[in-house]
């Protein structure tokens, strides 16, 4: 997986648009009279609970001494760790195996502060189409 163009440079703008619709897509699933499927699709509380957490990894991540690389390697392993903390949520069935799969895919990508910070924002574009997608909850 990767966050950016083949120069390296950018962030791919399909990043922050159409795959992040498509992660929306895979985590709120509609049935056919349009409405949510809630059993099926992520809620927004536990959606918002694997985001807040990895904005509060980034505030760490601000806070700490050194250049961003250097800094990042102190939080890299609560970045890691957030692959049990979602197999853990899809065991007590609060979250869909298609998140799962998304999340620990990102997660496993995700070497360096630079991924980091490009996670994040693919993750918030995320955020808010299944916002838009599910507006309740």
């Amino acid at each position: 997986m990767s966050y950016f163009d083949d120069t390296g440079k950018h962030i791919r703008p399909e990043l922050l648009n159409e795959e992040a619709k498509k992660a929306a897509d895979k985590f709120v699933v509609k049935r056919p009279n349009g409405r949510t499927d809630e059993y099926r699709s992520i809620k927004n509380s536990q959606l918002r609970r694997f985001f807040n957490e990895f904005k509060g990894l980034e505030r760490r991540l601000a806070q700490q001494p050194g250049g961003p690389e250097e800094a990042f390697r102190s939080v890299k392993p609560m970045v890691k760790m957030a692959n049990a903390k979602v197999v853990y949520a899809q065991a007590r069935k609060v979250v869909p195996q298609a998140f799962v799969t998304w999340l620990q895919d990102h997660v496993q990508a995700i070497d360096s502060a630079r991924d980091f910070k490009a996670f994040l924002l693919h993750f918030e574009a995320v955020v808010g189409f299944c916002y838009g997608l599910n507006p309740k909850d």
